[in-house]
């Protein structure tokens, strides 16, 4: 019966973004258990603090650094669904940081952690003044949970090939391009 309602909730996770979440359907058949300690993540992963682009920003970043395929697309209506703007998404990628505003400094901020870049003390340094620690903890929290989903797919072997994504009328032809 708890094996059927996590089915249920993972369905309705995949009709709402036209995600296929076989993975996670596998990992229900084999313990809910396991499907619990996934789901609970995303209160990790979604916890967006008072400046939602730099969230969302982050979570861009890191979702792009591990992923070419499906999470990415996700990733990006999800961001689309809370309003971020398109304009500023497409910045990121493209690395046009005058356009990118807030969201660029989210995207830059995760991008420069998961790298280990020497700007990330600056980056950190500009969130805490202009936005505050909440701000920082939710582009943290972003920048080291949004890459365990594709890397748990990577390492399932649930990855498909590289597809392309889109943010509203923009289309690419792989991720990999832009990081």
């Amino acid at each position: 019966m708890f094996k059927s309602l996590l089915r249920k909730m993972i369905r309705k996770f995949e009709l709402s973004y036209d995600y296929d979440a076989s993975y996670m359907h596998k990992i229900n058949s084999i313990s809910p258990s396991a499907t619990i300690r996934l789901m609970m993540l995303s209160g990790m992963t979604n916890f967006q603090g008072p400046e939602k682009s730099i969230w969302g920003g982050a979570a861009l970043a890191a979702t792009l650094q591990e992923n070419c395929g499906s999470c990415a697309q996700l990733m990006i209506d999800r961001l689309l669904e809370q309003n971020l703007d398109s304009a500023e998404l497409i910045a990121c990628i493209h690395k046009d940081w005058p356009n990118a505003l807030t969201t660029g400094l989210g995207f830059r901020f995760a991008y420069a952690t998961l790298n280990n870049e020497a700007c990330l003390t600056s980056l950190r340094a500009e969130i805490l003044e202009k936005h505050g620690e909440t701000a920082l903890i939710a582009a943290s929290y972003a920048t080291v949970s949004y890459p365990v989903y594709p890397l748990l797919k990577r390492a399932l072997g649930a990855v498909e090939a590289c597809q392309n994504f889109e943010i509203g009328e923009y289309k690419n032809s792989k991720v990999s391009e832009y990081l």
